[in-house]
């Protein structure tokens, strides 16, 4: 083989080689993602959680938008609080009312009530 030859086989070589490299991992859905796309109430409704307060209340936590927003209700028939995050992780704002959602417990703080710290039934 020639110097040129071989000058172009090595460059194309190293050009081809970073398509080969391996594609980087996904991260490991949040847990918003993961209540986003499931059924977890005897409904079948997507994404809708039931949480079990430390005031003994149930909320119903509606998940949508890939988890990125929330809609919170005390009974079905209520008109939910909704709350958004910007980002996946962060905590959820909405009027007068946050969020915060950590290993199966979510923290609301609505108004000028106490916070609430609920956990998360499974069914």
């Amino acid at each position: 083989m020639t110097p040129l030859w071989i000058g172009v086989v090595g460059m194309g070589t190293v050009l081809v080689l970073p398509g080969c490299s391996e594609q980087p991992q996904k991260a490991a859905p949040s847990e918003q993602e993961i209540h986003a796309g499931d059924n977890a109430v005897a409904t079948g409704t997507r994404g809708r959680h039931l949480y079990q307060c430390d005031d003994n209340r149930t909320l119903f936590v509606d998940f949508k938008d890939q988890g990125m927003a929330l809609a919170i209700r005390e009974r079905e028939t209520d008109r939910p609080i909704l709350l958004t995050a910007p980002v996946q992780g962060l905590q959820y704002i909405g009027d007068h009312a946050t969020a915060r959602i950590a290993d199966g417990k979510l923290r609301l703080q609505a108004g000028s009530d106490p916070e609430r710290v609920c956990r998360r039934l499974t069914q």
